[in-house]
């Protein structure tokens, strides 16, 4: 059982990290401009693990850093760095509203996965929610259509990913710090992004790209540590719409820095995509609500007796 107040603090980190993290999206698109990707990755890694031993070291917690090499942290490492090349893959054609809307049916994919793989139970309603939410990233695709572009499945692969690597966050034992898994995560970032460097051309970095990589090292370090410290101790099915911030952010930045405006169908998308995500969200914090009131009337014992736990 998850404990309430862990659960009210995820939700307040999550909102946090993911409005950070459009900043990062757009700090990336602006680099892109001058560098692929996986350069992108390799130098915004390599200064995000300056800045993380840096910190780790000022909070005294260095002998911490052997966990890096502990399976779970590298398994969510691995899996946010994937989910990063797809990212940054999709935004060099894609606007970051459109692409970050369609990031947004991972908590749908989260609940799935909680059935396909650990015997979770949900309902009619939920599955219908589910569903909702993949036919506004239908929409937002538009596969089919001549607007579709293959690249738009990049960030719907990277919401699978994401699903897993919730799950695999709260898995991570108490006793490895948030800086910990947030420098795990920069190192295999960087070690994936200098491997994509043979079959990319890098070019020379200029002052503009440096302030933007930068910019987006401490944005990446700042929504990283945010959204991980908002899954430790909470329900990854409950935190995980709160995400659709980054929508909100995404799409203004998108059209203040970019002057890219989604159109009315991708708008419709996005607004299913969060419709169903509201809706689980809801039915996840009614659920218990109901459990409480039925269980005194089958047994006989006062209500108060099930509330804490």
């Amino acid at each position: 059982m998850y404990d309430p107040t862990a659960n009210r603090r995820g939700i307040l980190l999550m909102i946090a990290g993911s409005s950070v993290f459009s900043t990062n999206d757009a700090m990336s698109k602006l680099a892109l401009a001058y560098i692929p990707p996986t350069e992108i990755l390799a130098v915004r890694g390599a200064m995000a693990a300056v800045l993380m031993l840096l910190l780790i070291a000022w909070r005294g917690q260095l002998p911490a850093v052997r966990h890096v090499l502990d399976r779970r942290v590298l398994a969510r490492a691995s899996a946010e760095a994937c989910v990063a090349v797809l990212f940054i893959t999709a935004i060099v054609t894609m606007s970051i509203g459109d692409a970050t809307a369609i990031l947004q049916v991972a908590p749908l994919a989260t609940m799935a996965v909680a059935v396909l793989a650990f015997g979770a139970r949900i309902g009619a309603g939920q599955w219908a929610a589910v569903a909702v939410g993949f036919l506004g990233v239908m929409l937002i695709v538009k596969p089919g259509s001549s607007a579709f572009n293959a690249v738009a499945l990049l960030p719907l692969a990277s919401a699978l990913l994401i699903s897993a690597r919730d799950f695999v966050t709260g898995r991570i034992g108490a006793h490895v710090p948030t800086l910990v898994v947030t420098l795990a995560t920069a190192l295999v970032g960087m070690a994936i992004g200098f491997g994509g460097s043979a079959v990319e051309s890098w070019q020379p970095l200029n002052l503009w790209t440096i302030a933007y990589l930068f910019g987006g090292s401490l944005s990446l370090l700042c929504g990283h540590m945010l959204t991980i410290a908002a899954f430790r101790g909470a329900d990854p099915s409950l935190i995980s719409p709160y995400r659709y911030a980054a929508v909100v952010c995404s799409v203004g930045l998108s059209a203040l820095m970019f002057n890219n405006m989604p159109d009315l169908i991708s708008i419709g998308g996005m607004a299913l995509i969060m419709a169903g995500g509201l809706y689980t969200m809801h039915q996840h914090r009614a659920t218990p609500a109901r459990k409480a009131v039925a269980r005194p009337e089958a047994s006989g014992e006062p209500a108060q007796q099930h509330g804490s736990r």
